[in-house]
Formats: structure tokens, C-alpha cells, sequence
């Protein structure tokens, strides 16, 4: 098998995470393939599975192939259980999940394997065992921003409470592995706002960290035929085809009302500070909203969106429940 050379993204839903996985893509030794979702609950469900025994191991493989095979994102390859049974040792959870994402990468005739999975924190360990000698990008974005994308989505439940309180729980996850990490020098951070202003110099510190060279046609967004195919398919990727959007940011400031951005700083307060998003209310001005305030403004929130599945969600999560499920 050809060696395997991962890549994992740290990042919260609503932040650019496809954004930054397909100007990496564009790189000719980089393969930043659409999410499918299938490190997490393979990561933290195998278990349920044990003992690896024939029955068990190969209702996993199928397990897999069922959320692989949703039609949330499209990929060059395809997999089929007796290609899993021939190709992976029984057992092997890591080997797996290293066969299917480097079969992507030679498929597209790259080195580098590029992945974006939501919630890489709760799997992190996993990742830490399994690829000793993997690179890491931790993303963020000012979190009212998020919080509009997350709201005007459709696809979120909860509205900006939700997705503050999910900004909130993930930036403190990220920040304890990224001071592990830097230590090591295993990791590169990046503020979206910095990367659609100034892309190429963003992503050279991506590069250096790689150590490959920064190739201009990292920048060329709307040119991979895959990735065209993907946005098409999915109405939060739309802009995935088009030029970069250099001003893409503090749209919150004009799309949310004072009441909604004071909320969201009231739960991101600390993180937002420590990352270098500054407030616009005082802490001793929010610090008056109780958690009363917060819930009430949520339950008006929730009786108001209307929760629209993206094409492939409602398959995703009955697929990922056959990790969950099992007794």
C-alpha cells in the first residue's frame, strides 16, 4: 500500500471547512475529497463490534459502505465489501480507514490526504495512536458569523444559540490539542477572515508546515470538475465553485440584531478574546443576561426556523446510526 500521509482539519461546522479542504485540493500533490462523515463514528463505535469475529467484522465493513454510500458528496472511488475483505485485515479499524482515503488519493494521482470530519476533537486521541506522524489545521471564524451562516443555512438546528454554544464547546477542545501540538510543531492555525483576504499567504504557511511548495493554482477555485460536481449537489456548497469571496466576513454586523450578537458574545466571550475577536459589549453589560435569558431567547428561536435537511442528511444520520445503535 502506498504510504499514507494524513492530513486532519480542525474545524467547527459553519466555518469554512470546505472552503479551506478544496483550495487544498487544488494542489497537485494535495487530495481534499468531500466529506463523507465516516472517521467519527467509526472512530468512536467500533467497539460495538467486538469481538472482530467474521459476522461482526464484516457487518462493520457494510456499515461503513452504507454511510460511504450516501449521496451527501460525490467521489472518484467506489468500494465494495469483497475489496474490503481482500484488501484490509480483519480487525484493522485503522488500516480501513487508511485504505479508503488513500485509494481516493491514488485515484486522483496525489500524495497527500486532506480530511475534514466536524468534531475531530472527540476522535482526536484515536488519531494520535493511529497516525503518530499526522499534520493538523485548526480553522476558525469569528463566532457571529458562524452564527448567521449557521442560522441562514437551514440545515442547523437551533439557531445562533446552538451554533455559539457548539463554537464555544469546539474552540475549547481545538485550543488544548493546538498548545500540544505546536509544541511539536505539528500544526498550523489559521483565521478564516485572514484566509479569504489574503489567501496565498495563508495557505504558504499551510505549505511550510507540508513541506511542499505553494502552487498558484491553489487559488483557482471553480476549475476541479469534482469539486463543481459537489457544489452542485449541495446548496451550503455552493460557493465552492466560485472565485474566492475576499470580503466574506463581518456580514453579522448588518444580518443580526443587537440582541442576537450581544447573546452569542455572552456565551463566546473568553474564546473570542483569546483568539482575537473582539467583542462589541462589555463583559459586565453581558454578564447581565442570565442563562433564562439564553434559554428563552432559544425556545422563540426554535419555534420561529424552519429546519431544512440538506439533500443526503436524512440517509447520513439513519446511516450513522448503525454505529450508534448497536447492542
Amino acid at each position: 500500500m502506498k504510504e499514507f500521509k494524513p492530513v486532519f482539519l480542525f474545524c467547527t461546522e459553519r466555518c469554512g471547512s470546505n472552503f479551506i479542504t478544496k483550495l487544498m485540493n487544488n494542489h497537485s500533490k494535495i487530495c481534499g475529497p468531500s466529506t463523507k462523515h465516516i472517521i467519527n463514528p467509526l472512530a468512536r463505535n467500533y467497539f460495538r463490534y467486538l469481538p472482530f469475529t467474521k459476522k461482526n467484522w464484516d457487518q462493520l465493513l457494510n456499515d461503513v459502505l452504507s454511510l460511504f454510500n450516501v449521496s451527501f458528496s460525490t467521489w472518484k472511488t467506489r468500494f465494495y465489501l469483497e475489496e474490503l475483505q481482500k484488501n484490509v485485515k480483519r480487525g484493522d479499524v485503522v488500516e480501513l480507514i487508511t485504505y479508503i482515503f488513500n485509494k481516493e488519493t491514488v485515484a486522483l494521482q496525489k500524495e497527500i490526504s486532506f480530511i475534514k470530519e466536524i468534531k475531530s476533537h472527540e476522535f482526536f486521541p484515536f488519531l494520535k495512536q493511529s497516525y503518530p506522524n499526522a499534520k493538523y489545521i485548526y480553522q476558525v471564524r469569528d463566532p457571529r458569523d458562524m452564527a448567521l451562516s449557521w442560522k441562514k443555512s437551514g440545515s442547523h438546528k437551533g439557531g445562533i444559540i446552538a451554533a455559539a454554544k457548539q463554537w464555544k464547546n469546539d474552540q475549547q477542545q481545538y485550543l488544548k490539542i493546538k498548545a500540544i501540538e505546536e509544541i511539536n510543531n505539528n500544526i498550523a492555525f489559521l483565521k478564516y477572515e485572514e484566509l479569504v483576504a489574503n489567501t496565498e499567504n495563508e495557505l504558504k504557511k499551510i505549505c511550510m508546515l507540508l513541506n511542499i511548495d505553494f502552487e498558484r493554482g491553489m487559488l483557482e477555485m471553480g476549475k476541479d470538475n469534482l469539486t463543481n460536481k459537489n457544489a452542485s449537489q449541495q446548496e451550503a456548497w455552493k460557493n465552492l465553485a466560485k472565485p474566492i469571496i475576499t470580503n466574506n466576513f463581518n456580514k453579522y454586523r448588518e444580518e443580526l440584531t443587537s440582541d442576537e450578537i450581544a447573546l452569542i458574545e455572552r456565551i463566546c466571550f473568553f474564546e473570542m478574546k483569546h483568539l482575537g475577536y473582539e467583542p462589541e459589549n462589555n463583559w459586565e453589560n453581558l454578564v447581565l443576561l442570565s442563562s433564562k435569558d439564553i434559554g428563552d431567547f432559544h425556545r422563540k428561536e426554535i419555534e420561529e426556523l424552519e429546519y431544512i435537511p440538506v439533500r443526503g442528511v436524512i440517509a447520513n444520520m439513519e446511516a450513522k446510526k448503525r454505529f450508534y445503535e448497536k447492542i
